[in-house]
C-alpha cells in the first residue's frame, strides 16, 4: 500500500500511512490543528496525535488492488489471516445465501466489528445473526478502508474483540465520475465480471451551506465451472483424495415395510432388518462394483472398500458445481449535509445494496439415514426408504450380487438402496439479499465541546428459493417404493417410473430472513482540563440498539422433506435490547507522553451487564520513534441465534471415525441454539513502535495477544466425535451407537467450547521517493501468528499455527467451524513506479505453508509449501480528467497445491478461500471525471 500525506479529515493516512506506520517526522512538523474521527476511538483529536495500530487503504489504492468487490478487497490485508478471513459466498454447498463475511485474526467474523462511517450495519439475515455481509457495501463508493487491528469493546460494543473494520464511504464531494471495468480469466470457462459506478457531487459546504454526494453502481460476475478446472474438475487425486460422496444402487440391507400408518416422529414406519448397514461403510456393496461397471451409472468404483469389504460404487461430485456462482449486484449510497447555523450542521446518509447470487451444485444423494429426519414420512405413512423388491425384475441384479458374496440369506427381502438423483436436474438455489441502511443526525460545537447525536435504522432481508434439482423426499420415496420397475442399476428408467416424478419436483421458496436493527446514539466530546503537558480531552455518550431477527421457512424447509436442504428449519422471531454508556480520557502525561483510557456498560435485557475498558499509553521520546502500548478487556454476548435457534433433527455434514479409519460418513443429530449461554470474554494486549529515520522511510512492529475464555462456537460433527472417540469428557453424552458400535446419532447444540490465546506480531515498511526519472515507492505488510492455542472444556489443548489437524492427524478444535487454517505468516509486498503520466505497480501476495489433513488414499501427511501469487496494475492519467488502467492478477497463471480438507467442502483439490479459481485474470479499467 502506498504511503500517503493527505491532509485534512482523509489524511488520517500522513500519520500511519496506508499500513498503520507513522510518519512521525513529517505528520508531526507539518500537519495542521484539525480534529478528526480516528477509528478506535470517540475523541476527535489532531490527526498528527494519533496512535492506534491502523491499516487504511485508499481510494487510489483500492484501484491498483483490481478487486471488483469488497471481499476481494479485504483479502489483502495481512490481519485478515486465516481461512475464514472472508466467508466466500463461493461456498458451494455451505448454504451462505451468497454471503461473505470477515474474520480478523482467525477469531471469526462475528468477532469483527464492521461499520460504516463509524456506524454499525445490520448483519446478515441468512447466516449467523451476527456477520456482516462486506459485498452489500458497494466498492466504488468507497473513500478509503481503516482496519484497528486491535479490541475495541471499550469503545464500540461485544463483537469488536478481533478489531474492527470501518468503511469510510465518499462524502463532501463536488464533481461527477464515471467508470467502468470488465475483467475474464485467461483459461477457458467463464468467469468474467463486469462493474459499472457513478459518483456525483454538488454543494461547498462553506459556500453553499450544503453538499449531497450519491454513488452507484452495478455489478455482473459470471459463473465458472469446476469442470473448466484441471485442478478442480475431479475428487479422485489419488493419492490425496478420493470422493465418498453416496453413490447410486448401494445395498442397505433387508426391511421389513410398515403398514402404511403413520407411527412415530421419525418415520419409521418399517424395520430394518438385522445386518442393515448405512452405505457405504456397513452395507452390503453394489452389484455394478463387484463387475467394476460403476461408470454405466455415472459413478466410479471406491478404491477403499467397506468395513465389510463389499466394493461399493461412489459418486464423483467435483465437476457438477460451482467453484464461483453467478452474481449480481445493485449498491446506491448517499450523503447529505447542511449547516443550520455556523455551528450546527444536519447529516444523513443511506445505503441501499441487493445483490442475486445463483448457485448450482451436484444432484442430492438419497438413503434411510437422510430420510429419517424427515417427520412427513411419519405423518404421511411413507417408509422413510428406497426400496426395491423381489417382484421387480430388476431384483434379480441384487439377488444373483448376494449370492455371490455369501449373503444370500437376506435374498428375497425388500432391499434398501441408495440413490443419487439426477431425475430433477443439477440443484440450483437463487438467494437474493438487501440491505437497507439511514441514518439522519445533528452534529456541532457548544462552547468549544464537539457533541452529535443521530438515529440509525439498519434491515438487512434474504429470500432463498430453489430452481432446479429439489424435490420432495417423501413423495419421491413413496414413487419409488410402490413401483415394480425401478431399477437402480442403470440411468435409463421405465416411462411407468418417469412419468410420476414431475409432482415431487420442488421448485419455490425456501427461506424468508430479516435481520433490523435500530440505534440511537449520543456524544459529546472536548478538551476539559488544560494540564502541564497540554490538553486533557474527553468523550461521553449514550448509544440504544435495539435488534431482532426474524426466520420464516417455507413450508418446504419447516418440514425438512425438501432433499437436499439439510433438514427440518422451524421460524424464529428475536430481538434484544441493548442500551450502554461509555466514557474515554486522554491525558498528556508528561511532555511526548499521553495516556488514553476508556470505560464501556453494556445492559443486555436477555443476557445481563458488562463493563469493559481499555488502556492506552503512546510516547514519542524523539521525532523519529513512536512507542505505544495497550490493554483492554471485552466481551461477546451470545447472538440472538445463539440463543434461541430452534433445535431440530437432521443430517450432519461429513466426517471421519477416528475408530474405524472410515471416512466421509454422515449421520443424523441434533443441532441448534442454547438458552444457557454465558457471553465470552477476552482480554487484549498489544506493543508496538513506529520507526521513520528519514522522510522517506518508515518502519513499524505491533505484537498482539488476545485471550478468550467461554468461547461460543457450533461444534462440528467432527469435533464431537473426535472427542468422544478420544475420550474427552466434553463429548461423552454427544454420541450414541448402535449395537454394533457404530455412530448412529450425535449432538452439536452450541455450547461455551473452551478458551483460546492468540498471539502474534505485525510488521510494516513504507519507501517513497522522488528522483528525477519518476517515483519509487515499497510498501509491506505482514502478519505472524506465533502462537493459536485452543484448548476444549474437557481441558484437551489444540495447537492451531500452520495446521488443520493435530499430530494424530485428527481435526483440530475449530477447523471444521471456522473452515481451515491460521497462517503462520501472511504478507502483501508492492512496489511502484511513476513516471509523468504513467504508473506501474507490481503486487506479491505471500502466504506461507501448512499442513492439511491426511493424504485420503496412503494416510499419509499432506504439506502445502508457502504460496507467491503476482499481480501487476498499469495506470495512465495522460488525458485531462481520464484514467486508464490494466491489470493482471496471478501474473503468472500459477495452479493451487493439493489440498486435503477436513471438513465438507464440495469443491476438490484447492483451498476455496487462499487461491481464486479463475487463475490468471485480466483486467481494463476507464474513470472519467466531468467536473
Amino acid at each position: 500500500m502506498n504511503f500517503q500525506r493527505k491532509r485534512v479529515a482523509t489524511a488520517l493516512a500522513c500519520v500511519l500511512g496506508a499500513t498503520g506506520t507513522a510518519a512521525v517526522t513529517e505528520a508531526l512538523a507539518q500537519a495542521p490543528d484539525i480534529r478528526v474521527d480516528v477509528t478506535g476511538s470517540s475523541i476527535r483529536r489532531v490527526e498528527a496525535e494519533t496512535a492506534l495500530p491502523v491499516t487504511i487503504v485508499t481510494k487510489e489504492e483500492i484501484a491498483k488492488i483490481g478487486a471488483v468487490n469488497t471481499e476481494q478487497l479485504l483479502q489483502t490485508v495481512s490481519a485478515i489471516n486465516t481461512l475464514q478471513a472472508t466467508q466466500l459466498a463461493t461456498g458451494a454447498g455451505l448454504s451462505t445465501y451468497g454471503q461473505a463475511s470477515i474474520s480478523m485474526r482467525g477469531l471469526g467474523s462475528y468477532r469483527t466489528l464492521v461499520l460504516v462511517n463509524g456506524r454499525r450495519i445490520a448483519p446478515f439475515a441468512g447466516d449467523d445473526g451476527a456477520s456482516v455481509n462486506v459485498n452489500s457495501i458497494p466498492i466504488s463508493a468507497i473513500e478509503r478502508v481503516e482496519v484497528l487491528r486491535d479490541g475495541a469493546s471499550a469503545v464500540y460494543g461485544s463483537d469488536a474483540i478481533a478489531g474492527v473494520v470501518n468503511f469510510i464511504l465518499t462524502k463532501d464531494y463536488t464533481g461527477a465520475e464515471v467508470g467502468v471495468t470488465y475483467g475474464a480469466p485467461t483459461r477457458s470457462g467463464d468467469g468474467e465480471n463486469v462493474e459499472a459506478h457513478v459518483v456525483a457531487g454538488w454543494g461547498n459546504l462553506d459556500k453553499d451551506r450544503f453538499n449531497i454526494t450519491v454513488s452507484g453502481s452495478y455489478q455482473k460476475e459470471e459463473a465458472l465451472w469446476a469442470k473448466d478446472r484441471n485442478f478442480a474438475r475431479t475428487g479422485n487425486q489419488y493419492p490425496w483424495l478420493v470422493s465418498g460422496a453416496t453413490g447410486q444402487g448401494n445395498i442397505e440391507g433387508a426391511y421389513t415395510p410398515g403398514t402404511g400408518q403413520p407411527s412415530g416422529p421419525f418415520g419409521e414406519t418399517g424395520v430394518p432388518q438385522p445386518g442393515f448397514g448405512s452405505s457405504p461403510f456397513t452395507g452390503y456393496g453394489n452389484p455394478l462394483a463387484a463387475q467394476n461397471r460403476c461408470e454405466d451409472i455415472n459413478m466410479f468404483l471406491n478404491p477403499d472398500p467397506t468395513s465389510r469389504g463389499f466394493p461399493y460404487c461412489a459418486f464423483d461430485s467435483a465437476a457438477f458445481l460451482n467453484l464461483l456462482p453467478e452474481r449480481e449486484a445493485y449498491n446506491f449510497s448517499g450523503n447529505f449535509v447542511f449547516k443550520l447555523t455556523n455551528d450546527i450542521q444536519f447529516f444523513a446518509d443511506a445505503l441501499y445494496a441487493k445483490q442475486t447470487v445463483t448457485n448450482i451444485i451436484q444432484p442430492s444423494p438419497v438413503r434411510r439415514s437422510f430420510y429419517q429426519s424427515d417427520s412427513l414420512f411419519g405423518e404421511r405413512g411413507i417408509d422413510p426408504i428406497n426400496l426395491i423388491f423381489p417382484s421387480n425384475p430388476s431384483y434379480q441384479i441384487a439377488a444373483d450380487y448376494l449370492n455371490s458374496i455369501g449373503q444370500g440369506a437376506i435374498v428375497g427381502q425388500p432391499l434398501g438402496v441408495t440413490g443419487r438423483v439426477f431425475d430433477f436436474g443439477l440443484r440450483g438455489t437463487e438467494d437474493e439479499a438487501e440491505q437497507w441502511r439511514g441514518v439522519a443526525g445533528l452534529r456541532g460545537n457548544w462552547m468549544k465541546q464537539d457533541w452529535e447525536m443521530a438515529y440509525t435504522h439498519n434491515e438487512n432481508k434474504v429470500e432463498g428459493k430453489t430452481i432446479s434439482g429439489y424435490f420432495s423426499q417423501t413423495e419421491y420415496a413413496r414413487i419409488i417404493n410402490n413401483s415394480n420397475t425401478y431399477n437402480p442399476w442403470s440411468l435409463t428408467q421405465d416411462p411407468s417410473f418417469t412419468s410420476q416424478l414431475p409432482p415431487a419436483e420442488y421448485k419455490g421458496s425456501t427461506l424468508t430472513s430479516k435481520a433490523k436493527s435500530d440505534a440511537f446514539d449520543a456524544k459529546i466530546s472536548g478538551d476539559v482540563l488544560q494540564l502541564p503537558a497540554g490538553a486533557m480531552s474527553y468523550a461521553a455518550g449514550y448509544q440504544w440498539r435495539k435488534e431482532g431477527i426474524n426466520a420464516q421457512p417455507s413450508p418446504a424447509l419447516e418440514t425438512g422433506d425438501i432433499a437436499g436442504l439439510g433438514g427440518a428449519t422451524p421460524p424464529l422471531d428475536k430481538d434484544r435490547t441493548v442500551n450502554a454508556i461509555f466514557g474515554e480520557l486522554l491525558i498528556p502525561i508528561v511532555k511526548d507522553l499521553e495516556g488514553n483510557a476508556a470505560i464501556r456498560y453494556d445492559d443486555y435485557n436477555d443476557v445481563g451487564s458488562t463493563t469493559n475498558y481499555f488502556l492506552n499509553l503512546r510516547w514519542q521520546p524523539v521525532r523519529q520513534l513512536l512507542l505505544r502500548t495497550s490493554y483492554g478487556t471485552g466481551f461477546r454476548a451470545p447472538t440472538l441465534l445463539d440463543l434461541y435457534q430452534p433445535q431440530v433433527f437432521g443430517s450432519t455434514e461429513q466426517f471421519t471415525d477416528p475408530l474405524s479409519g472410515q471416512a466421509n460418513l454422515q449421520a443424523n443429530g441434533f443441532s441448534g441454539g442454547n438458552p444457557n449461554l454465558k457471553p465470552e470474554t477476552s482480554e487484549q494486549w498489544s506493543l508496538g513502535f513506529v520507526w521513520q529515520p528519514v522522510r522517506q522511510f518508515s518502519f513499524g512492529v505491533d505484537w498482539w495477544q488476545v485471550k478468550l475464555d467461554d468461547i461460543i462456537a457450533v461444534p462440528s460433527a467432527q469435533e464431537v466425535v473426535t472427542g468422544f472417540r478420544n475420550g474427552d469428557a466434553t463429548y461423552a453424552n454427544s454420541v450414541r451407537l448402535d449395537a454394533e458400535g457404530n455412530i448412529e446419532t450425535l449432538d452439536t447444540f452450541t455450547v461455551n467450547s473452551g478458551k483460546a490465546k492468540v498471539e502474534g506480531y505485525d510488521i510494516n515498511a513504507n519507501y517513497r521517493d522522488s528522483f528525477p526519472w519518476g517515483e519509487v515507492g515499497l510498501s509491506f505488510q505482514g502478519t505472524y501468528v506465533d502462537k493459536y492455542d485452543q484448548t476444549s472444556p474437557g481441558g484437551v489443548t489444540f495447537h492451531k499455527v500452520a495446521t488443520i489437524v493435530d499430530e494424530n492427524g485428527d481435526p483440530v478444535i475449530g477447523a471444521t467451524d471456522t473452515g481451515g487454517v491460521v497462517l503462520r505468516w501472511k504478507h502483501v509486498l508492492q512496489a511502484s513506479y511513476g513516471y509523468r503520466d504513467w504508473a506501474f505497480t507490481l503486487t506479491q501476495n505471500y502466504y506461507s505453508g501448512y499442513e492439511t489433513a491426511r493424504r485420503q488414499i496412503d494416510g499419509e501427511r499432506n504439506f502445502i509449501g508457502g504460496q507467491s501469487i503476482f499481480d501487476l496494475n498499469i495506470a495512465y492519467t495522460g488525458i485531462k480528467n481520464l484514467r486508464l488502467a490494466i491489470g493482471v492478477k496471478n501474473l503468472f497463471d500459477k495452479d493451487p497445491p493439493i489440498y486435503v480438507p477436513v471438513a465438507n467442502q464440495f469443491q476438490a483439490g484447492y483451498d476455496v478461500s487462499l487461491y481464486d479459481p479463475r487463475a490468471r485474470f485480466v483486467y481494463g479499467s476507464i474513470n472519467y471525471k466531468f467536473w
